[in-house]
């Protein structure tokens, strides 16, 4: 009875974190998504222009 919990666990385990690998994006792609977001959502707003365009510069 053990035993067979143990490999249906190690099974289902293996499977899900295989689902989650398969249909998570990579690192890189997510934090170049989450970028541009921001940039997009930032350089739009009058008010956070002004204060990105500052940090981004250095002025």
């Amino acid at each position: 009875m053990l035993r067979r919990y143990l490999i249906v666990n190690g099974i289902m385990t293996a499977l899900l974190y295989g689902a989650v690998w398969a249909f998570a994006p990579s690192v890189p792609r997510l934090i170049q998504s989450a970028e541009s977001t921001f940039k997009a959502f930032a350089m739009d707003s009058p008010m956070l222009r002004p204060v990105v365009y500052r940090i981004i510069n250095g002025h």
